[in-house]
């Protein structure tokens, strides 16, 4: 069996799922449904996408449980049978992707001042630079050119991807991923006015990242004027997020691209908050909040909020407004008729 392709039984086993059809059928890749030829895996979330992966030319369906198991309904296919898709995929998608350098390494170009606390197995890429005072953890894999400034710490088993930056006395935690060009510790924005002039105010905090956490390409995490800006265990930040100083994001949050955090607000545990989000400054958002995409969050909300809209309010309330907004037209032109019909009875007959 060539090296990229594998056993549905093993990927069966893999995911905790069941087999129904042919353990020993081999597959090459994972494709959607509209990308899947007679080598692929593909994958139905629901009986709507399940439909058309049995007429897909995939020859083996991952399934929710409880799917058409009878030769008949499953159209000759082999299904694994689980019951969370998304979870199963990411499993087998993990088994496809291609291994990170791992292992005790040092490039030649890469710059490791003295004075660093370096622990096992750490992988040191090209053009890599580390200063005087870093810690980094075991099996950390830190590829080309990620900077980690003097007094930055990173946990064990994290990984920086090329151009990454770690600015001075920032924290990382274990098992966390920093992508692309992201950019940790960078000064807040903050400024005074003297008359004319806008004087610079010192951002001499840090920023602390909890375990767990993965941050996107292009992120911003702004360091805090005095204290910290911090980001708690488990919580993922898509690409091009600003994330202003002295911020506060809890445990297992999900924020979306180009959302924009201003200074000292503080977010809840367990929140999403779709694209485009922007939330002003110090302001509370309670644990377990639903931000719709590119709301504008210009005060705080409790715990268990739902909100949308350009100004953000319950969801609800914002789609009875513009259920409202589409019927203003129709409204606008029942009244000019009214007035035109008083305007009519009261002139002389």
């Amino acid at each position: 069996m060539a090296s990229s392709q594998r056993r549905l039984g093993d990927l069966a086993a893999l995911t905790q799922g069941s087999l129904v059809g042919d353990a020993d059928a081999a597959i090459e890749r994972v494709a959607s449904v509209d990308e899947a030829d007679e080598r692929s895996l593909t994958f139905a979330v629901d009986e709507r996408w399940l439909a058309r992966a049995l007429r897909s030319r995939a020859p083996a369906v991952l399934a929710p449980s409880g799917a058409a198991q009878s030769d008949a309904d499953r159209n000759g296919k082999t299904l694994i049978l689980v019951p969370n898709v998304r979870a199963a995929l990411a499993q087998i998608l993990a088994s496809f992707a291609p291994l990170l350098p791992r292992g005790e390494f040092t490039h030649p170009t890469a710059l490791v001042e003295e004075g660093v606390n370096r622990g096992p197995r750490v992988w040191i890429g090209p053009h890599v630079i580390v200063c005087a005072g870093a810690t980094i953890a075991a099996d950390c894999t830190l590829l080309a050119g990620v900077y980690l400034g003097r007094g930055a710490r990173l946990g064990a088993r994290t990984l920086l991807h090329p151009h990454a930056m770690v600015l001075d006395d920032c924290i990382v935690g274990e098992d966390c991923v920093l992508n692309a060009s992201c950019v940790i510790g960078s000064d807040g924005f903050g400024f005074v006015r003297v008359g004319a002039e806008q004087i610079k105010i010192p951002q001499i905090g840090n920023v602390v990242i909890g375990d767990r956490v993965e941050i996107g390409a292009c992120t911003t995490v702004d360091r805090a004027v005095t204290g910290s800006t911090t980001i708690g265990n488990g919580t993922k930040i898509d690409n091009l997020v600003q994330v202003a100083h002295n911020v506060s994001i809890g445990e297992e949050t999900a924020i979306c691209a180009q959302t924009g955090i201003a200074g000292s607000t503080k977010i809840g545990s367990n929140c999403v908050i779709a694209g485009q989000v922007g939330i002003a400054g110090h302001l509370e958002v309670g644990d377990g909040t639903v931000i719709g995409a590119s709301a504008k969050v210009i005060s705080s909300w409790p715990a268990g909020s739902h909100l949308s809209g350009d100004y953000a309010q319950p969801h609800r309330k914002n789609i009875q407004q513009q259920v409202l907004l589409r019927k203003l037209p129709k409204l606008f032109a029942q009244v000019r008729d009214l007035a035109q019909a008083i305007d009519d009875s009261r002139k002389p007959r």
